[in-house]
This record gives structure tokens, C-alpha cells and sequence, in this order.
């Protein structure tokens, strides 16, 4: 009588596994689909050898054996898919017809025999009181099998380089473990042990090499960093050449800190299941992944480019308008970019780089572009080419000093200015400190361009042609990388120790963002800056999300007001914002300077508000140090009042 225990076991253990994956939502990318399947189909296989050995009515009996049958003649070939998916090689099976028959012919052989078995009787039969017996045909099934083992471990061997030692090992395991229990069991047909060894191997397979748990971003609902870091290896491996589309929205940092951990989860919840959705729309067939701090990859066959395209399109329609959360509204400044891999960039360290800073490089009035439209443009190449520009503009010394007048109201004159950096390169000419910025904060170099401003700086205040414009101080930009240097109070003032420099002739400039980075390292190096005697301006306040509690705890002299808000002065409701802010300011003790004031009007309504200072081309332009210099000369000729 066979031994139905192995049997029970096996299908417990496979209906556990089965409620795990399905409970877990692991079942979702082609690759989790599979094994969800092999799986599924094994459970079957178990449960339905465990019910036919309690049945005697023949008809039924016959019916539970087809099931079987079908079932575990399908194990192998969906376990075959399912390395191949694993292995990311499927775009090579498919177009091979020789590989495709090698899969497919086989299971189709078996199954045509299955299914006309009850005519047949070739593979089984049952007899009339219901004991089954093999037929002749029963050894056709044994040598396919065999042969669809050998091809299995073909393919595994073959591209072996694209596991892992364990997963190969693994995989290769499933092989001569089940050529051992289909050896066993054909000599000993009691002993039921093929479909739990099955089980089992399928078990070690979940808790080892598939995991998807691990490739799942539990906040978000989609695949992990990991999991885009290994799929993509294992595409440039196997050859594959796919479509991908970037998303990134740029004000992640401050959103984050500004609506709060849950919102902000929220919020990458809600983008991961609006891409979802519009992944089934466009029929793009795609993986979506969250890489961290605001970013998502969107990978797709690259025969899938034209849903692709319209998957960029989609999203882009989707975050162009306010997302809703709970009570709030949440705008994303975000940059889309869809990219041919390998076409567009030619190595996976190159795409991950060009991910990693792509907002850099991209134009920012787009929502949504196609990185081959744009990468032969001269502004492309420059934002792309900004590390060597940096690296050519510190080594060649094409970075030079402009410095824009700051008028004081109660002086009557110009009083100080401020230092701004710019970029000439020797191909590019002028490239916007909106552009090299950014990327200097995130390769390093702005250290090195930091030193050069405040040495430059301090080198313009210790020559004689300054010390006759009668201005005060220099303002002199921070960046948040900058703050964040442990030994930044030290260099400061050694450099301007080095020209007999007094720091109340620096006042440092800072904006929110600098503040948010790491503020107890931040206001560190403030508070030791402030004892050694500078004085500090927080710069473009009224853009983004401005904190008044940020005013309040900073050390502040004074607070420069953004041009956007000088832009807005015309709009009533704005004006009234404008008006309460400036006296709310002063009513602190804080000094009020005005930027981007370009006309007459805008200059006496913010001196009747009782600003302080105003900065602007209405006076200047940011001039070079010797322009600067005629410039401020010649404001100091009498010629009436300003």
C-alpha cells in the first residue's frame, strides 16, 4: 500500500508556502509570477496524488490521475522558465527557435499523451477495481523527463556567471534530486516521495535564492534599490538591452521634513500605486523600483518603447497637477527621463551615475524628456560634462569673483555687496552657478570652490582699491555642504587672518536648506563663526516652505527677502503677505534686505515698508572686482541724492 505521508506533508508544506507569497503580495513581477506558479502547480500535483489514493470510483480516479499528470509533466518546464527569468536570458530563448522548440516540444509530447491517454492507455490505466497500473508508454515519459533535466542543467551551466555560487548551487540541486526520487520512485511506486523531494527543493529555492521580500520596498509597495541594482546587472550580463524611465522629484528633502514621515510615506505610496496603474494602462509591462530620496526606475523590455514613451507621458500629465493627501496638497518639482540601455549610456556604472544626477543635466522647463532628443544638445553635453568642467575650472582657474552693490536706505549709499562666483569655460564660455553648483555639492568640489571664494574674497578686501569704496563688508555664500564641514569655523579664519581680514567685514550668507541638512552640525559651526565675530544673513527667504522658527533660532542679522516675492508685489493678497512679513521682521530686530528689485516703483514701496537694504539691476547687474570698483567710485562723485 503506498505511503501517503510524504505526500500529506508535501502539500502542507506547499499550501503554507502558497498563503505566505500570496499574503505577502510577493507575486507580482514575471519572475515571482513563476515561481508562484511552480509552486501552485506542485500543491496540486501533492494534493491531488493525497485524494486519489481514498478513491475507488474509477471514472473520478482517472480524472484525479490526469490532473496529476499534467501537473507534474508542467514542474520542469516551469521551473526551466523560471530560471531562465531568473537568469534574465529569456530575450534569448525567445528568439531562438531552436532553444524555444528545445522547452516546448517536449512538455507538448507529454501533454498530447496525457490527454489521450483515457484512449490510449499508454501512459496509465485502471483497472476495474481501481488499482492503477503503468502502461507501455510510461517509459517515453521517463526518458522525456530525463532529457528535460539534462537540457535544464544545460542552460544553468551555461550561464552560471549570472548567479550567485549559492543560487547556482541551488538550482543545479533541483536536477539530480528529483533524477534520484524519479529513479526511486519508479522502482518502488509506494514509496511517494517525488513530489515531496519537489516540495522541499522548492522551499530551500523560497528561503535562499528567490526572497522577494528582500526586493520589495515595504513603504512603497514596489521593488527595492537592491533589487533594480541586481535585475540591471543581470540584464548588462545577459545582453539584454532594456527601456528605462527616471523619475525623480527634486523637492524630496524638503517635503519630507515639512509634512512629516507618515504624509511623506503617504505621498511615495500613493506615486507607487498611480505608476501601477498606469503600467497596466500603457500596457508597458514594466518593473517599477524605488531607489531612495525621491527616485523610482521604471524598467521594460526595450521592445516595449512605445508603451514606455507613453508611460512617460502619463506620469508626466499626473504630477504636473497637485497630488492630494488626506487635508493637504503636495506639488512635486520633478524630472522624468526616459533612456535606451545600452544605446544611450553604454555601462551600468555610467547609468547608475547618470540616475544618481540626472536632474543636474536635464532641462528643468520639461517635464518629461527622451534622453536621445536631447544628448547631442550643447546644453546636454555641458550639464553632462560638468565634473570635468568643475575639475578644468579649478586646475585652470576659470573661476572668477563678481560682486552685485547692496544700497543701504539709512547710508544713502552702496554699503556692502555680494561675492558671486562664476564659471568661464574655455569650450562651454559661461555656465550658470545653478548648474555647476549642484554638482560641485555632490562630487566634492565645492570645498575647493568654497576656500577659493572666501581666499578671493579676503584677497579683494585686504587691496588698497577697497579700502577707499567705503564698504562695510562682503557677503559671502554658504552652501549646505559647506556647513556641514567639521573644521569650518578654523579655516575660515585662518584664510582671513592670512590677509588681515577682520570678520566683521564677512558677513556669511545661509539659506533653509543649509539649516535643514544636518542642523545640529550646522548650527555649530554658526555659533562658532558668531563668537568669532561674523555676522550671517539667511538668503531667499519666502521661497519653498519658509520656517519662522528657523529666523527665530538662527543667529541672524539679517534676512533677505527673494525676488520671487518682489515679482508677486502687484498681486493685492500678496502685497499683504509682503507688508506683514517686513514688519514681523522688524518687530524682531532683524534687518530687511530686498533682491531682484529691477524697478523704480519696487524700490520706494519696500523703503516706505522700512527695509533696510536693496540688492538689484534697478542699481547693478553683478559686476567683475574691477568693474566693481568704477562702479562703486564713481556712485561716491557728488551728484545729488540717490
Amino acid at each position: 500500500m503506498p505511503n501517503f505521508y510524504y505526500l500529506i506533508a508535501g502539500s502542507i508544506m506547499a499550501l503554507t508556502l502558497i498563503i505566505a507569497i500570496f499574503l505577502r503580495g510577493l507575486y507580482r513581477e514575471r519572475t515571482s509570477v513563476l515561481f508562484f506558479v511552480l509552486v501552485f502547480v506542485v500543491w496540486v500535483c501533492a494534493s491531488v496524488d493525497v485524494i486519489s489514493g481514498g478513491v475507488h470510483n474509477s471514472s473520478f480516479k482517472e480524472l484525479l490521475y490526469m490532473i496529476y499528470f499534467i501537473t507534474r509533466n508542467s514542474t520542469l518546464t516551469i521551473y526551466t522558465l523560471y530560471c531562465v527569468s531568473l537568469m534574465d536570458i529569456w530575450h534569448r530563448i525567445k528568439n531562438d527557435p531552436v532553444k524555444m522548440l528545445a522547452i516546448f516540444l517536449p512538455y507538448a509530447v507529454v501533454m498530447l499523451m496525457t490527454l489521450v491517454n483515457p484512449i490510449t492507455q499508454a501512459v496509465y490505466f485502471i483497472d476495474q477495481l481501481g488499482g492503477y497500473h503503468r502502461g507501455e508508454g510510461m517509459g517515453v515519459l521517463y526518458i522525456i523527463a530525463f532529457y528535460q533535466l539534462i537540457f535544464l542543467i544545460f542552460i544553468i551551466i551555461k550561464n552560471r556567471k549570472l548567479l550567485s555560487k549559492t543560487s547556482f548551487v541551488i538550482l543545479m540541486s533541483f536536477a539530480p534530486i528529483n533524477m534520484l526520487l524519479v529513479l526511486v520512485q519508479m522502482f518502488d511506486t509506494n514509496l511517494r516521495v517525488e513530489v515531496f523531494g519537489t516540495v522541499v527543493v522548492t522551499i530551500v529555492l523560497a528561503v535562499s535564492v528567490h526572497r522577494p521580500e528582500e526586493y520589495v520596498d515595504n513603504v512603497v509597495g514596489v521593488q527595492s534599490n537592491i533589487a533594480f541594482d541586481i535585475n540591471t546587472r543581470r540584464s548588462t550580463d545577459a545582453g539584454r538591452p532594456v527601456t528605462i524611465i527616471a523619475f525623480k522629484f527634486i523637492n524630496n528633502n524638503v517635503l519630507q521634513k515639512n509634512i512629516g514621515w507618515d504624509m511623506y510615506s503617504s505621498l511615495l505610496r500613493k506615486l507607487g500605486d498611480r505608476m501601477k496603474q498606469i503600467n497596466e494602462l500603457s500596457g508597458a509591462k514594466a518593473d517599477i523600483y524605488y531607489l531612495d530620496k525621491g527616485t523610482f526606475a521604471i524598467v521594460a523590455a526595450d521592445t516595449r518603447y512605445s508603451a514606455m514613451y507613453n508611460f512617460g507621458h502619463m506620469l508626466s500629465d499626473y504630477v504636473a497637477e497637485p497630488i492630494k493627501l488626506d487635508k493637504m496638497e503636495v506639488m512635486l518639482d520633478t524630472r522624468i527621463c526616459l533612456i535606451n540601455y545600452p544605446h544611450d549610456i553604454s555601462t551600468l556604472e555610467k547609468l547608475n551615475s547618470f540616475i544618481a544626477t540626472y536632474e543636474n543635466k536635464i532641462p528643468e522647463d520639461k517635464g518629461f524628456v527622451v534622453l536621445s532628443d536631447i544628448s547631442e544638445s550643447k546644453d546636454f553635453r555641458m550639464r553632462n560634462d560638468m565634473d570635468i568642467i568643475i575639475s578644468r575650472g579649478i586646475s585652470g582657474h576659470n573661476f572668477q569673483m563678481y560682486y552685485q552693490p547692496i544700497y543701504s536706505f539709512e547710508k544713502q549709499r552702496f554699503t556692502s555687496a555680494e561675492a558671486l562666483i562664476r564659471l568661464i569655460d574655455e569650450e562651454y564660455g559661461f555656465v550658470s552657478p545653478a548648474v555647476f553648483i549642484p554638482v560641485a555639492e555632490q562630487n566634492g568640489a565645492i570645498h575647493q570652490i568654497g576656500d577659493f571664494v572666501i581666499e578671493e574674497v579676503c584677497k579683494f578686501i585686504a587691496s588698497p582699491s577697497f579700502k577707499q569704496l567705503g564698504v562695510d563688508y562682503i557677503e559671502v555664500n554658504l552652501s549646505a555642504v559647506q556647513c556641514l564641514e567639521a573644521n569650518l569655523a578654523e579655516k575660515i579664519d585662518l584664510i582671513l587672518a592670512r590677509y588681515g581680514v577682520s570678520p566683521a567685514q564677512i558677513n556669511l550668507e545661509i539659506t533653509e536648506t543649509s539649516a535643514d541638512y544636518d542642523p545640529d552640525i550646522t548650527n555649530r559651526n554658526i555659533d562658532k563663526l558668531v563668537e568669532k565675530g561674523f555676522t550671517f544673513s539667511l538668503d531667499d527667504y519666502g521661497t519653498g516652505y519658509s520656517n519662522i522658527k528657523r529666523v527665530v533660532s538662527l543667529p541672524l542679522d539679517i534676512v533677505k527677502l527673494d525676488k520671487t516675492l518682489v515679482d508677486e508685489m502687484d498681486n493685492d493678497l500678496m502685497w499683504i503677505v509682503i507688508r506683514n512679513t517686513v514688519g514681523m521682521l522688524k518687530r524682531m530686530k532683524k534687518k530687511v534686505l530686498v533682491e531682484g528689485v529691477e524697478q523704480e516703483k519696487a524700490l520706494e514701496a519696500f523703503k516706505k515698508l522700512g527695509c533696510d537694504y536693496i540688492q538689484g539691476f534697478f542699481f547693478s547687474k553683478p559686476l567683475p572686482e574691477k568693474e566693481f570698483v568704477r562702479f562703486i567710485n564713481k556712485s561716491l562723485e557728488p551728484k545729488g541724492e540717490k
